[in-house]
């Protein structure tokens, strides 16, 4: 089996956005996009809860860490995970590919809703060191997800990775044959320079 090969290549982020933008609409979560050395790419959270946990809570750097360790996996091994972040919800990273042998980064999902249970809020803003009635009042704020949408939610995950893997697979192969044809043509300036000047 032949070794896997991470490259680092340059996103198309406005294409990249709008999927993301995309997927949100229907799931109302958060997305993060992830190139091979685990900078973030693109980001959308779209949830009152992710959001308060992300961005107000004490420990706003355990959502981050984790999505980007679940995105490291994802890359090392070319496959799917899923798995609770530490604030309850139900994350998936896939990898994202220009090839069979060949990663360029990984798709972070949330693709379930906030515990409704406030002995579980409080425990969580406890680990978040944030005060739990701000990290409760979120989850009201956070609109359920019925069953049967994050089902066809997790597909459109799946769907929209595999997109975006398409795309910038297309895109890298552009600008591969771009360069190559740039090359091509300074070459034959070059020989007819030379023959210009014998």
């Amino acid at each position: 089996m032949e070794p896997i090969r991470r490259l680092k290549i340059d996103f198309e982020k406005e294409l990249i956005s709008s999927i993301q933008l995309y997927l949100m609409s229907i799931l109302n979560t958060s997305d993060i996009v992830y190139d091979v050395d685990g900078e973030v790419i693109g980001e959308v959270n779209a949830s009152s809860y992710c959001k308060t946990l992300r961005f107000v809570s004490g420990r706003k750097d355990l959502c981050l860490s984790y999505s980007r360790e679940m995105a490291k996996n994802a890359i090392q091994s070319q496959k799917p995970f899923e798995d609770v972040c530490p604030g309850g919800l139900t994350m998936l990273s896939l990898p994202l590919c220009l090839d069979e042998k060949t990663v360029i980064g990984a798709h972070c999902v949330t693709i379930s809703n906030p515990l409704r249970s406030k002995f579980s809020v409080y425990d969580i803003a406890a680990q978040f060191h944030i005060d739990a009635r701000i990290l409760w009042d979120a989850v009201k704020k956070t609109p359920a997800i019925p069953r049967p949408i994050l089902k066809i939610a997790r597909e459109q995950a799946i769907l929209t990775t595999e997109l975006m893997s398409k795309i910038m697979s297309r895109m890298y192969t552009l600008k591969q044959n771009e360069t190559a044809m740039a090359k091509k043509y300074h070459e034959a300036e070059e020989i007819f320079k030379s023959y210009k000047n014998e």
